[in-house]
């Protein structure tokens, strides 16, 4: 009788196979042809400025293709993709960690954006629109806020839940510059 284990982390042959079946590019990308038009003229605009991509928030029920374009935006751009999720900022300090490290051009990507906690969405806005976060060092009357210039980047958002998000209720452009429902 032979014993097999199954693990949470996928093994290179899955991951080869994984990676096989997603489009590299937005012309393999197959339909939702108006979020290719409109992604294809975001990325065109910014290699012909020399800058990066404006920021997207990818909306929509799962299935759809927002990691996979997030994936493309990265690859079209020639940039670094970093990947991670709401759940796991929790803190702003998780968001500074990344930011601090994060280089000029790279592609941020955030899986469930809306269920950053709400420091951290906070801190994102400003290292969006200023380029800066200011990392507040102790407590109270004695503690210090020390500014952190970001590179300019993209941040690629995807969700499920959008209503959740809390300045795009209410002022949807505060967010990214250019917003897509892949619906």
């Amino acid at each position: 009788m032979s014993e097999e284990f199954v693990t949470a982390e996928a093994d290179p042959m899955e991951r080869a196979a994984e990676s096989a079946l997603r489009p590299r590019s937005l012309d393999d990308f197959v339909g939702q042809q108006r979020v290719r038009d409109q992604l294809g003229l975001v990325l065109q605009a910014a290699m012909a400025r020399g800058t990066s991509a404006d920021h997207v928030l990818f909306a929509g029920p799962p299935g759809l293709g927002k990691t996979t374009l997030a994936m493309i935006v990265a690859q079209e751009m020639g940039m670094p993709l970093r990947l991670t999720s709401g759940p796991a900022l929790q803190h702003a300090g998780d968001l500074a960690a990344l930011l601090s490290d994060i280089r000029e051009g790279e592609v941020l990507f955030v899986d469930e954006i809306h269920r950053m906690a709400r420091t951290a969405e906070e801190m994102l806005y400003m290292a969006m629109e200023d380029f800066r976060v200011d990392i507040v060092v102790g407590k109270g009357p004695g503690s210090t806020s020390i500014p952190l210039d970001v590179p300019r980047f993209t941040l690629i958002g995807a969700t499920t839940r959008s209503g959740l998000l809390r300045r795009i209720g209410t002022h949807r452009d505060s967010f990214c510059g250019t917003t897509w429902c892949s619906r």
